[in-house]
């Protein structure tokens, strides 16, 4: 059976990792799988690696989420200064940690800036410009993740962008609508 290695109650969520039969390691918000070291691995590299390899030369990346830690230590990867990591949840910082044998120790790199805030307002109060900005935040469907899959959000980060900066969009198909998901990439 699965063992808890990890759980916080925080003003957000509540913060769990589990160690699954096998080794596998998953990160759960309020009872709800976010990151894991099965198929969710790969997704948050690639996460990473595809921006920053249509971006070659990206000095400053934005992620938005820090989950396991994967996609911001798949970005350290690259020759960045700065990989900025937006996160509301602060115990979910916390438990990343128990990743650093797989996610590369994103938040032992002095290139990482973690900033434990909302996203849409860290956009709308910065001027900073970013190469690359990287969004995987939770389930469009989750509470308090709906607006950053919004018209006015894209528009904020497209404002952040700096000349010839790409945006990457971590979206998932399952326990959503066609209708949904087809609105989600209509107004991406």
């Amino acid at each position: 059976p699965p063992r808890l290695l990890f759980h916080q109650d925080d003003a957000e969520a509540t913060v769990t990792v589990w160690l699954h039969p096998g080794e596998t390691l998953s990160l759960m918000l309020d009872g709800r799988s976010e990151a894991n070291l099965g198929v969710d691995l790969y997704m948050n590299t690639l996460s990473a690696h595809l921006p920053l390899l249509l971006k070659p030369g990206a000095r400053r990346v934005l992620a938005v989420g820090l989950g396991s830690g994967v996609t911001a230590g798949s970005a350290l990867r690259h020759a960045v200064e700065s990989v900025e990591v937006v996160e509301r949840v602060p115990a979910v910082a916390r438990a990343a940690r128990l990743f650093a044998p797989h996610n590369h120790d994103p938040l032992s790199d002095p290139r990482l800036d973690l900033r434990l805030e909302d996203a849409r307002s860290r956009l709308r109060l910065s001027d900073r410009e970013y190469d690359a900005v990287i969004s995987g935040p939770s389930h469009a469907w989750v509470a308090g993740t709906g607006a950053l899959f919004s018209a006015e959000f894209y528009r904020t980060v497209r404002g952040r962008l700096a000349p010839g900066g790409v945006m990457a969009q971590w979206l998932h198909s399952y326990d959503m609508t066609d209708e949904t998901l087809s609105l989600v990439l209509r107004t991406f």
